[in-house]
């Protein structure tokens, strides 16, 4: 009888969950370029040589980003449930 080995299911799930790290840094990202976004079109909403068009632009831009954070921590969140959903449970036996 071949049994699988358990170091390929464990590294697939480290590489998984550092994945999902990265989607939650990646959120973390573009919720800081937002907050920079909207703090730029607040700080522009004061100056007489602004151009008309570049409040509106940035705050659809920081829209953009802000909903770009919260699909990504949807992923990283699926991504776990999904890692969560594959682990064996305790006392399984395999091949059975």
């Amino acid at each position: 009888m071949v049994t699988e080995s358990a170091r390929p299911q464990a590294a697939q799930a480290d590489e998984l969950l550092a994945h999902i790290g990265r989607l939650r840094a990646d959120a973390d990202l573009m919720d800081g370029y937002a907050r920079r976004l909207r703090a730029t079109a607040a700080a522009l909403g004061g100056c007489p040589m602004a151009p008309e068009w570049s409040r509106p632009a940035l705050d659809r831009q920081a829209a953009a980003c802000a909903a770009a954070a919260v699909r990504l921590r949807t992923a990283a969140e699926a991504l776990l449930a999904h890692a969560r959903a594959d682990r064996p449970t305790r006392g399984a036996m395999s091949g059975s």
